[in-house]
């Protein structure tokens, strides 16, 4: 059972970290504007990279804050401290830090673009939010390493970059979902309800394989004692 104290505890520790990282937040901010704005003056599908770029922005958060708590993650565990604890109160800081860049990056886009469907442009990138942070989380106690996860992160947001919606490998990636509402932001027809419903499982489901890999990682094997 998840304590709220704890989480909120986990989030105001992972919170004061994030923010000794500004350098490197402010430049993970910026990737997905520069992506848009290398576009924006010629090409009218901007947003899409832009869009799924923001998967950059906030993933790279969630490794950070995966990979700069692994010295302190055991000793909360012999605290009495849940994963289930560590993630959530992570998730909650990480979301609550995407929310403005989320409403700065997708006003930007929905004001030069001017996309026929803005505010499903808005629900699209916030999309991209929600489903990055688990994602990040989950890429962060995999893989150990900070550059390792990085080139993990880099490979799955580009080929997801490269790949059109309605591709199949595009469907087994996890922005598929907000990928597909940015198309409906630009004009397509397709079920706004459904993309989202996607999004919400595919999230769902690397929240979920987030706390597994996390109790793998910090697992305390207790040896019975002998006589």
């Amino acid at each position: 059972m998840i304590r709220p104290s704890r989480v909120a505890a986990i989030a105001e520790m992972q919170g004061r970290d994030l923010a000794r990282r500004h350098l490197a937040l402010a430049l993970l901010v910026a990737l997905p504007l520069a992506f848009y704005g290398s576009l924006a003056g010629h090409d009218v599908t901007a947003v899409i990279p832009g869009g799924v770029a923001m998967a950059f922005s906030v993933a790279g958060a969630s490794i950070f804050s995966v990979h700069s708590a692994r010295a302190v993650d055991q000793r909360l565990v012999l605290a009495g401290f849940r994963p289930s604890d560590l993630i959530m109160g992570r998730v909650v800081v990480l979301e609550a830090l995407a929310l403005p860049v989320v409403g700065g990056t997708a006003a930007i886009m929905a004001i030069v673009s001017s996309p026929p469907r803005p505010w499903i442009l808005g629900l699209a990138v916030g999309m991209v939010a929600f489903v990055a942070v688990p994602f990040g989380l989950a890429i962060g106690a995999l893989v150990p390493r900070e550059l390792e996860a990085t080139l993990v992160l880099i490979c799955v947001v580009g080929i997801q970059l490269s790949l059109g919606g309605s591709e199949t490998l595009a469907k087994f990636l996890p922005f598929w979902g907000p990928r597909r509402l940015i198309d409906v932001a630009l004009g397509e027809s397709f079920s706004v309800f459904r993309m989202v419903a996607v999004s919400l499982g595919y999230a769902a489901a690397l929240f979920v394989a987030s706390i597994i890999l996390m109790t793998r990682r910090v697992r305390v094997i207790r040896h019975s004692q002998l006589g």
